[in-house]
């Protein structure tokens, strides 16, 4: 049998805080359907995890981690909702990915922060949204020292998308999980 095994690392946006589902589900069965392998995708993603929390933990995740050489990394809205610092944001998401090469993965598909739609939320408002671009230029900035890195873009997720601020809805999960799907398709 041909399989894939994808290592799907990230925050409750990953997870699937708020659904019944998550976006590494629907990955594995949009790639089932439209590509000739057989994946499985392991969602290892913890609610609440910022990249500081990522890179402390990935060494146990990959301790235990065999015949893996693919990974989507969607995480950052708890950094900008925190208020992370930049420059550490960034030297921690590089890490991430210095350590997912050295690993022996072939590609990472690294999400950018989803579009946050603030109504009032204490923790992600209008003014979070607007600090959402600096990080996502981190990550493009990290993404393009690496060699293994590719960039996922979620832009174009509208309201519908999301049941809060920042959480997908299981529209928002299928979405999330087509655009990895693509870029996954085009390596």
């Amino acid at each position: 049998m041909n399989y894939q095994n994808i290592a799907c690392w990230g925050d409750s946006q990953t997870f699937g805080a708020r659904t019944f589902g998550c976006y590494p589900l629907h990955l594995t069965r949009i790639l089932n359907s439209q590509t000739r392998y057989s994946w499985h995708a392991t969602n290892l993603a913890s609610n609440g995890h910022t990249v500081r929390t990522l890179w402390f933990r990935l060494p146990q995740d990959l301790a235990t981690m065999t015949d893996v050489y693919h990974a989507c990394v969607l995480i950052g809205a708890n950094d900008v909702g925190n208020e992370s610092p930049l420059d550490l944001f960034e030297e921690y998401y590089r890490q991430i990915l210095h350590v997912l090469r050295v690993r022996g993965f072939r590609a990472v598909y690294c999400g950018e922060i989803p579009p946050i739609w603030p109504d009032g939320h204490a923790f992600f408002s209008a003014e979070a949204e607007r600090r959402r671009g600096a990080y996502n230029e981190r990550i493009r900035a990290a993404v393009a020292a690496t060699s293994v890195a590719r960039l996922v873009t979620l832009d174009d997720l509208g309201a519908e998308s999301f049941c809060d601020p920042v959480h997908p809805s299981e529209i928002g999960n299928e979405r999330i999980a087509e655009h990895f799907a693509r870029a996954i398709m085009a390596f």
